[in-house]
């Protein structure tokens, strides 16, 4: 008999990494803690197993890759985003997208917390990579959708981390920098924390840079030693390949701790024994550490900072607590670094649990139909986070993460440009209009092509992929007949606080379109279709 619920509507931060997840709440005393999963662990494997009507998120569905690789999906992260034609995986006759993929995920995280709590999750935010574009972004919130989840925010990883950090130190100003390597992707973000408010000033990453990259450079090396000796390669076999990674990942965890590691590689009835020194692995992976070093740079750059200017350096995700990065980072800012400043593999999932309870303090602060909202809220949690005068304790200031702008047209009616409405790192939500004018006479109407990623006064022509790229949509209006060239027309960008764009166009006469930008890869009835079948698996 199923356990009835004691309380309602408990709002969680997830943190749903590449290779591991995590959920947060802040308790009735105010203050966040992670949420254990059913095997009592603090992350969960973002490994999916299929068996018949039976699907296994997490440990369990780790320990079995290497048995039933087949029925495996991990790293699902790197895909989202994706229309299903691009990524897609099918079991028991049913083809999963990415969002569904990851919907499982977060309905394993979300399950174990219901059960950890006694109460029903019902809102949450969920966090990303700080560069991810809108197609990620909304592909991430519909995830959350189908696990059954009111999703809040999608939040800016860093920021999470940032404010995870600085939720108690606020009053004084300090800049911070997050290095946010994990197992799959890799952010830098500076925030600035000045007064109550965090600040998002720069930011910038690769979502194909993360653990598993350095894993997959031992995975190469073991098997070129192996078939060195037998000439064979064990990559080419499925259960083999399984096999060396998860060794791989016992050997790049070892490495934190010791100067060697050995790895046994097993295939077609051979064995090798390779011995890999910490030496020989940062040999193999320096390459990805210049990379991380580099990136470095260019958001300093951007943030118009130099190391001196930074006052805090943060190493969030698993990735960092390898010795190279932490050198890396020492060597390259001329700081000493306390990799136990926050947890790597906690603060980000944390940091959202408090975005989620700012959110849900401010909307009830703000429900004027209940008077009385804020008062089943702790007094523990009020006292942390509401100030003296009613306002929030720290409010968090995030920016855009990438130029948003439109297409103009020259005068010579042919050659089409970029003009940016929106440059990156505008504090978000945020509303920009600016006038533009018609190029010839009883021209029908003006279409409004919205892009993303693109600089100032770039030349369309000449950028690759732009429509697949850079196009987010267009805006359609219409236009009384009869009006000359130059023609004035107002363009109005509203960017909300989850980074989803709203466009509306206003010609002569008060005539509007109107458009909200979505680069969904499923749309609303494949979203509830999605959901209506997740209801039907058995999830563990």
């Amino acid at each position: 008999m199923k356990k009835e619920m004691k309380q309602m509507g408990k709002v969680v931060g997830i943190d749903l990494g590449t290779t591991f997840s995590a959920i947060a709440h802040v308790n009735e005393h105010g203050q966040e803690e992670i949420i254990p999963n059913a095997e009592s662990d603090r992350i969960t494997p973002s490994v999916i197993m299929f068996e018949d009507d039976l699907v296994t998120v997490g440990k369990i569905a780790k320990q079995n890759a290497s048995a039933v690789p087949e029925q495996i999906v991990e790293f699902v992260k790197r895909e989202i985003g994706k229309s299903k034609e691009e990524f897609s995986r099918e079991f028991e006759g049913k083809t999963y997208s990415a969002e569904e993929l990851s919907a499982l995920i977060l309905q394993k995280l979300k399950q174990d917390a219901e059960a950890h709590l006694d109460a029903e999750v019902t809102d949450a935010v969920i966090t990303v990579p700080a560069y991810f574009k809108d197609a990620e972004r909304e592909a991430t919130r519909n995830a959350g959708k189908i696990a059954g989840l009111n999703v809040l925010h999608v939040m800016n990883e860093p920021t999470a981390a940032a404010l995870a950090y600085g939720v108690d130190v606020h009053g004084s100003d300090q800049n911070v920098f997050v290095f946010d390597l994990g197992g799959g992707t890799f952010d830098v973000t500076v925030m600035k924390v000045s007064g109550s408010k965090l600040e998002m000033i720069a930011t910038n990453g690769d979502h194909r840079l993360g653990g598993k990259d350095w894993d997959d450079q031992i995975i190469v090396h073991v098997a070129q030693m192996f078939e060195e000796e037998h000439g064979e390669n064990p990559l080419q076999d499925l259960h083999a390949y399984q096999d060396i990674q998860l060794n791989a990942i016992n050997a790049k965890e070892s490495l934190s701790q010791r100067q060697k590691a050995r790895i046994v590689c097993n295939y077609n009835g051979k064995s090798s024994r390779i011995e890999l020194t910490r030496e020989k692995f940062h040999e193999l992976t320096n390459d990805l550490v210049q990379r991380c070093s580099a990136l470095c740079g260019v958001v300093l750059s951007e943030a118009q900072m130099t190391w001196e200017d930074i006052d805090l350096v943060l190493l969030v995700g698993g990735s960092t607590r390898m010795p190279m990065i932490q050198e890396m980072i020492t060597e390259i800012s001329g700081k000493e670094i306390n990799p136990q400043e926050v947890n790597p593999d906690d603060v980000v999932a944390l940091g959202a649990a408090i975005q989620g309870t700012l959110r849900q303090i401010e909307e009830q602060a703000n429900d004027t139909s209940d008077t009385n909202a804020l008062a089943e809220i702790p007094e523990a949690v009020k006292d942390r986070f509401i100030g003296p005068k009613g306002e929030l304790a720290i409010k968090v200031v995030d920016g855009a993460t990438h130029h948003l702008g439109v297409v103009l047209v020259k005068s010579d009616a042919v050659t089409r440009y970029v003009h940016l409405m929106i440059p990156k790192m505008t504090p978000v939500p945020c509303e920009v209009q600016d006038t533009f004018y018609t190029v010839t006479d009883n021209q029908p109407g003006v279409q409004v092509e919205v892009i993303q990623g693109l600089e100032q006064d770039q030349l369309i022509d000449e950028i690759p992929q732009f429509e697949e790229i850079y196009k987010l949509g267009e805006c359609e209006l219409g236009l009384p007949s009869g009006m000359p060239a130059n023609t004035p027309f107002d363009v109005t960008y509203k960017y909300n606080l989850d980074q989803t764009l709203e466009v509306t166009a206003k010609g002569p006469g008060g005539k509007t379109a109107n458009v909200k930008i979505d680069r969904s890869t499923l749309d609303e009835a494949e979203v509830e279709a999605a959901a209506d079948h997740m209801e039907n698996l058995e999830i563990e």
